[in-house]
């Protein structure tokens, strides 16, 4: 493995500290809602500009404390310089799953899919359609379209789509 390959920690071994290459995916705690909040505006800018904004800096931190990180299972990918990801699972539903755009493309999203999957033998999500990138890995990771609709039911009124995974 090249120094420039994250390597991922495996999550069985939680108390090994983050490779400075690499990554650990971890629990999240209330401590991380900073760096969450950070990672979620980095994320959505680079992956939807097109998408509006409708809270404040400030919103979003209550928000990330309040719901995200007060309600939801919460795995963070940790490295030495602090988190780079994060998703949260409500129930079945992958509610978010976040990568900052820097660490993209370097296996942050699956370790932190396979974290949410364990111990669910399925879970929903919602994305937007324009979100083509996103879409393309939900589909590699084995998730399936179960629905479309035109963004009325959601916050941004933006046309978004559900999928749906089931453990073989």
């Amino acid at each position: 493995m090249s120094r420039s390959e994250p390597r991922a920690i495996p999550m069985s071994d939680p108390t090994q500290p983050a490779d400075p290459d690499g990554f650990v995916i971890r629990a999240g705690r209330a401590a991380d809602g900073p760096a969450l909040v950070e990672v979620f505006h980095r994320s959505r800018a680079a992956a939807m500009p097109w998408l509006p904004v409708l809270h404040s800096a400030e919103e979003d931190s209550r928000w990330m404390a309040d719901n995200v990180l007060g309600r939801h299972q919460v795995w963070v990918a940790d490295t030495a310089g602090g988190p780079v990801g994060f998703c949260a699972v409500l129930g079945d539903l992958l509610g978010h799953i976040y990568v900052h755009p820097n660490w993209q493309g370097r296996g942050v999203g699956s370790a932190l899919l396979k974290a949410a999957r364990a111990g669910h033998d399925r879970l929903e999500l919602w994305v937007f359609q324009r979100n083509e990138r996103a879409r393309a890995f939900y589909l590699r990771h084995g998730f399936v379209l179960a629905e479309l609709t035109d963004g009325s039911r959601n916050e941004e009124r933006t046309p978004d789509a559900r999928y749906a995974w089931v453990a073989d």
